[in-house]
């Protein structure tokens, strides 16, 4: 299997129990180390500026930088009580990457497009068509919601943002309140439908610990959470989850097993700090263990 990934290397600071630590951040890089870590090979066409990246360490991506005047920089802080609970900020500079930023020859042979927006405005409409045509997108919808309000704080709005790229992208990836805020259904299987009237043709919507759903085509699959032997950091684990379900394409054929994989790899994720380092081998054996409990 051969992926790549498309969006914004942003620099974060994330802040975890009155700890503080930076490091890469964004969908390309949390996707992209949670792949190469299950043995795929994963090239990134990531937009930052080049010129200032000692804050990038440790890459296993074939990384290929969009050069851009600024970086997008993050803050995360977690909250003590609720790990899973966090206030992000941002610096947002103008970063966005266009049909010019890669050549199609660059794109050769790939099994699938990963885009990773981390804002609205990082994609132009003309880039999203021209990736499409001759290839299988795969969206990570909730940057396409993103803005940012006059304190830097980050808001969601306009829902048609992801809306009308449905059409373009073979799978669509997205969290229970995302999919509450684009679609304004509360129930699940309403969200999925009419996100599939709009062009969508598989959605796979994230629930934290109470799991995950699967919407592929006219079939739905409901896949169960695994609790983390100890929650560490939760950052990423939307991403890896996709890493891991995309990978589980490759080596299962029933959607339930994919979505399983899925699930363990996002699981081992946040037990530890940073990205996804696990490997393919570890991952299937932590399955093979969840089954042996039952």
């Amino acid at each position: 299997m051969k992926i790549c990934i498309i969006g914004p290397l942003c620099k974060d600071l994330n802040i975890v129990k009155r700890r503080e630590f930076y490091q890469p951040g964004g969908v390309t890089y949390y996707a992209g180390q949670a792949f190469s870590s299950l043995g795929v090979d994963t090239t990134v066409f990531a937009s930052y500026n080049d010129s200032e990246s000692s804050w990038i360490n440790g890459i296993k991506f074939h990384l290929v930088p969009i050069s851009k005047n600024s970086t997008i920089q993050f803050t995360n802080k977690y909250l003590n009580k609720d790990i899973n609970a966090r206030v992000q900020y941002a610096d947002v500079p103008d970063n966005i990457i266009t049909a010019e930023d890669i050549p199609p020859r660059q794109l050769s042979e790939i099994d699938y497009i990963i885009l990773g927006p981390l804002f609205h405005n990082n994609f132009s409409t003309t880039l999203i068509k021209k990736l499409s045509k001759n290839n299988r997108l795969v969206l990570a919808a909730q940057g396409m919601i993103r803005y940012l309000d006059n304190k830097n704080h980050i808001v969601w709005k306009n829902p048609l943002n992801v809306l009308k790229l449905l059409p373009f992208v073979e799978y669509l990836f997205l969290d229970d309140k995302e999919l509450g805020f684009i679609t304004k259904c509360q129930n699940l299987r309403d969200g999925a439908s009419y996100l599939q009237s709009k062009g969508a043709k598989n959605v796979i919507i994230t629930l934290e610990s109470r799991g995950s759903r699967l919407f592929l085509r006219n079939k739905e699959y409901s896949i169960k959470a695994y609790p983390p032997n100890t929650l560490v950091n939760p950052t990423g684990a939307g991403d890896t989850y996709m890493a891991g379900f995309i990978k589980a394409l490759e080596l299962f054929d029933d959607p339930i097993k994919q979505g399983e994989f899925a699930a363990m790899t996002s699981t081992i994720c946040i037990e530890n700090q940073g990205p996804f380092t696990g490997t393919l081998d570890e991952v299937l054996k932590r399955l093979k263990q969840s089954l042996q409990s039952f």
